[in-house]
């Protein structure tokens, strides 16, 4: 690594595959800050289940891109990029390295490559796309914008929402809104996807599930009911908030629950990997069961 000035540097993958844990490791090398890339941590008081920066780790290194709006509120990439800019911008005023962390593929790709500018839909036709189920979504994108489906993961509703709302607002499809977009906010970096072997990345996940409620996650839930209703939190997108709010309603069997949360979580893992490896600027660091998050920071610095 060059120790000439600042750098910008990514740690991607999965969620579950241990990239906060080497992130932490190389902001304390670097004494950088750290810039979260994970779509679900910008909600307040959603914390233990989306795996959010403990109190302490966030006292002992700045971090950006955690807490920026309240459950329920609307966030895109595009505020995610104004947030990372600024963010970016005070870390360079002061000569700071910034470590890049998260598994939203698509906020990396527009801090890398650029942002696409397509206006935003009309309230009607977004209300109307977010009670449609998956298959109907995905009915509706072949029969308004067919050449987009190859290039689209067909299992996100929000990706598929978005390329109709494009269409069906401009005549023109979302790709060529994304061929014309302008030049990335970050063009200088080093960029790093964690790999591990399936068998241990679903284990680790499971692991992570029990690991999360028995650190409080349902009682983080159950407050957030309270707090904001239980539509908010059947609506939330993070993953396990919809069925734990539904479980704490039903008081069905909660290992049922987990399971799914899990299995839900795997699945994720899987989309995110396939996104991952499908980008030509990150290097894979395949990672043994074993290998400490200390190794791991030493072999990419």
């Amino acid at each position: 690594m060059s120790t000439s000035g600042p750098e910008i540097l990514f740690v991607a993958g999965p969620t579950g595959v241990g990239k906060s844990e080497i992130a932490l490791q190389l902001a304390r090398r670097l004494n950088a800050a750290i810039l979260v890339m994970d779509s679900m941590q910008v909600y307040r008081e959603a914390n233990i289940g989306t795996s959010k920066p403990s109190q302490a780790e966030q006292r002992e290194i700045a971090h950006g891109g955690i807490d920026l709006v309240d459950l329920g509120d609307s966030f895109d990439v595009g505020a995610y990029l104004k947030h990372a800019a600024l963010f970016l911008d005070r870390c360079s005023r002061i000569g700071q390295s910034v470590v890049i962390v998260g598994g939203t593929g698509l906020y990396y790709r527009a801090l890398t490559q650029g942002l696409c500018e397509a206006p935003a839909a009309a309230n009607e036709l977004r209300e109307l796309l977010a009670q449609m189920t998956l298959e109907e979504l995905q009915k509706r994108l072949a029969e308004t914008d067919p050449e987009i489906v190859p290039h689209l993961d067909l299992k996100n509703p929000r990706r598929i929402a978005r390329a109709i709302e494009v269409m069906e607002t401009t005549g023109i499809s979302l790709r060529k809104w994304q061929q014309d977009t302008r030049p990335p906010l970050i063009k200088s970096f080093r960029a790093f996807y964690i790999e591990r072997d399936k068998s241990d990345l679903h284990a680790r996940i499971n692991q992570r599930v029990d690991q999360m409620l028995e650190a409080g996650w349902i009682d983080e839930v159950r407050t957030l009911v309270e707090r904001h209703g239980l539509d908010a939190l059947l609506n939330f997108p993070a993953i396990g908030y919809p069925e734990l709010a539904a479980w704490l309603q039903s008081n069905g069997d909660l290992n049922l629950v987990r399971e799914a949360i899990a299995l839900a979580t795997r699945q994720y893992a899987k989309r995110q990997l396939t996104w991952f490896r499908r980008e030509s600027k990150l290097i894979a660091v395949p990672m043994a069961p074993n290998e400490l998050s200390t190794a791991a920071a030493d072999r990419l610095l």
